[in-house]
């Protein structure tokens, strides 16, 4: 399995996904994560998850490029990813990392079939950008902790079965020394979610609080107040994955959008040149920040299969894709015009409910999974050599 060449693994993917039946995703938010997790079991069972995991891990042992490929192949298949994103693609390979041999062989392979779902309890109301002066406390008591706080824009908390949680556990020392990474069981007394609704009328984000919750010792990630090295890898995992899998997506995307207008084109008899000048010019725009970022991703793959680790060339990634997002999907709902506040039209065979959800969508990309300006700051400083401001 580990020799296999790249061409066999992509043909195999193919093959498999052309003989799988693909399912359909419900805008309904509960139905669509019941569809998405029996999805992921779906590919777990069939090993296509966890592909670039140790085989320790539960994972399939081959190499970050391998990863890409079924990803790539995924996508263009039309096929949805699984739900469990956060755990495959940020909390899981920190856990495989730093993980105590309990913590790898008892939870990653729930993790990776689907069975538990985890969440991502970092951000806070006041410690969102600036994630080093996060609040939540977690006092040590004999051999547990008691964690006191709240995070917010914490995604499927209320469907999470884990939470991989960043407290402060000394206040003694500079912020970023005093954290710890606990990973909490979500079924614990003292938790409460609330779901919180986005512009684009989904509740898939929650704010969550924790009353005196008591976590086992044993779910401490790594060393007691070593949790912002562990949260600097999760976040390089996060960004440097979301990056190679998000291009795809985008350019699939692209092509969606291609399609719907050249199809719409070539059954109007009636030409407007202006409007296909302007079409014209709205694609090549989104087109060539897509050629920009496919240029950036391959630096992306290069550090992956060397396991560089996390840099702050990760950054670079986050910032370019943030731009890239935005720009494609604004080239696209730019033309829908003012009927992209009509659900059910379709101005020149766009189809405005999926691009006005997109595109209302990408303008939280530059504040999620860290700020526009904050990336810009760690380039500056980290890459740049400039000094603080």
């Amino acid at each position: 399995m580990t020799s296999e060449s790249l061409d066999t693994y992509r043909m195999r993917a193919r093959a498999w996904l052309a003989d799988t039946e693909l399912p359909d995703v419900p805008l309904d938010l509960t139905a669509r994560f019941a569809v998405l997790r029996q999805w992921q079991k779906t590919l777990f069972e069939a090993g296509w998850v966890g592909i670039a995991w140790s085989k320790e891990a539960g994972g399939q042992g081959l190499t970050h490029l391998h990863q890409l490929v079924f990803i790539e192949e995924l996508v263009r298949a039309r096929a949805a990813a699984p739900i469990g994103l956060i755990g495959l693609e940020v909390v899981g390979p920190s856990i495989d990392r730093y993980g105590s041999d309990w913590q790898r062989t008892e939870l990653l392979p729930r993790l990776l079939s689907g069975d538990d779902i985890w969440c991502q309890g970092f951000s806070e109301p006041d410690a969102g950008s600036d994630l080093a002066s996060l609040r939540t406390r977690a006092v040590v008591g004999g051999d547990e902790f008691v964690v006191s706080g709240q995070k917010i824009w914490t995604s499927w908390a209320h469907e999470a079965q884990w939470c991989a949680l960043l407290v402060r556990t000394d206040t003694s020392v500079r912020k970023q020394a005093g954290i710890s990474y606990l990973l909490v069981d979500m079924t614990s007394p003292g938790i409460t979610t609330n779901q919180v609704e986005q512009m684009t009328g989904d509740k898939e984000f929650c704010e969550v609080f924790f009353d005196e919750v008591r976590v086992p010792h044993r779910n401490l990630l790594g060393d007691l107040n070593e949790g912002w090295l562990i949260a600097t890898h999760t976040l390089g995992s996060e960004r440097a994955g979301a990056t190679l899998r998000r291009r795809v997506e985008l350019e699939v995307a692209l092509d969606d959008a291609v399609g719907q207008l050249r199809e719409h084109r070539n059954g109007n008899t009636t030409g407007n040149s202006e409007l296909d000048r302007r079409t014209r010019a709205a694609i090549g725009r989104a087109h060539i920040a897509l050629q920009v970022l496919n240029a950036q991703t391959r630096q992306t793959t290069a550090r992956l299969v060397a396991a560089a680790g996390p840099t702050p060339v990760d950054s670079v990634d986050k910032l370019l894709l943030n731009e890239v997002e935005q720009t494609v999907f604004s080239e696209i709902s730019d033309l829908l015009g003012p009927l992209r506040a009509l659900s059910n039209s379709q101005p020149h065979g766009l189809q405005c409910e999926r691009w006005a959800h997109e595109h209302l969508y990408s303008r939280a990309a530059s504040i999620y999974g860290g700020t526009s300006q904050i990336q810009r700051n760690i380039i500056a400083e980290r890459l740049l050599g400039l000094p603080r401001g």
